[in-house]
């Protein structure tokens, strides 16, 4: 019983300690999810950059796409054609073309962009 009781207080002492997300209390809380801190420079820009703006492809404007800056990209994700390609939905010529589609979490990270409204 003694045991149950010690463990039940460090549980509850754990869970009260987290209940803020770990942000102390400050003017910056930390974000508790990538919904919260999803932008284009931290999370977005790397994705182009390692699958999209290679040579031959969309830094070079392959398909009349250039996927170089934020604005360019941001044109593309506005019109739902860099998220339809990405999804390879029926309705976009699937991309990364001769490559392995992105990871769900790359394709998380761009849709939620999408739905925060592109924030740069």
């Amino acid at each position: 019983m003694k045991k149950l009781l010690i463990a039940t207080f460090v549980i509850s002492f754990g869970l009260w300690s987290c209940k803020d997300g770990g942000g102390g209390g400050g003017d910056n809380p930390t974000p508790k999810t990538l919904a919260d801190s999803v932008n284009y420079n931290t999370f977005v820009k790397p994705i182009m950059t390692k699958n999209c703006n290679l040579a031959g492809c969309h830094s070079q404007g392959a398909g009349g796409i250039d996927l170089r800056t934020y604005s360019k990209v941001l044109a593309e994700t506005q019109t739902g054609k860099l998220v339809a390609a990405v999804n390879h939905d029926a309705i976009a010529k699937p991309m990364p073309q001769g490559a392995a589609k992105l990871s769900a979490r790359d394709i998380l990270i761009i849709t939620t962009w999408k739905t925060k409204g592109c924030p740069e």
